[in-house]
């Protein structure tokens, strides 16, 4: 970012730090100047407003210090539901059973990965097929709504992952 600036060009955009929690303190895994899945999935929804006008001042060349985008109270937590054997090898075309009351679910998101539309049935065609995300008062409660509804989705193979938001709700717990 500096050279880039030393340069002329400053970065403009979204910068999303990856870090690993180590003994030794906080290491970058990486840097994405993207949305990236499972973390804009828990991210996003706790947002309380929209994302455009940050985005035109961008586009437009203009700069977005000093701007704020509110955020809702509340947490979020996603459950990323994977196809047997990933993130080895994987089978796909599966059928994807998703209950249409999720969909009215103010505290459901369905993300979809490693979808398709295949003969007018929904299917997967990748390893990470959905990622389920719910929202609650607390991390707890995220975390109840997520898998809960991650478990009426249905698809031969589904595994949930438990490496991805799960892992922050157990370092939370008393020991």
């Amino acid at each position: 970012l500096s050279a880039m600036r030393e340069d002329g060009n400053p970065f403009r955009g979204l910068l999303y730090a990856g870090l690993m929690l180590t003994e030794t303190g906080p290491r970058v895994v990486e840097f994405n100047c993207r949305f990236g899945d499972p973390e804009s999935q828990v991210i996003l929804p706790l947002t309380g407003g929209s994302l455009l006008h940050l985005m035109s001042v961008i586009a437009e060349g203009g700069s977005v210090s000093g701007e704020t985008l509110p955020t809702r109270p509340g947490a979020a937590l996603t459950t990323v539901l994977a196809s047997g054997g990933y993130p080895s090898e994987y089978e796909t075309g599966h059928a994807i059973s998703i209950p249409p009351e999720l969909g009215e679910d103010d505290d459901v998101l369905v993300f979809h990965a490693g979808t398709t539309m295949e003969n007018g049935l929904l299917a997967t065609t990748g390893g990470r097929v959905l990622a389920v995300t719910g929202l609650g008062e607390t991390l707890d409660d995220a975390a109840r709504v997520s898998r809960t509804a991650a478990g009426q989705i249905e698809f031969s193979g589904r595994q949930f992952r438990t490496d991805i938001g799960w892992r922050e709700l157990t370092r939370q717990e008393p020991s």
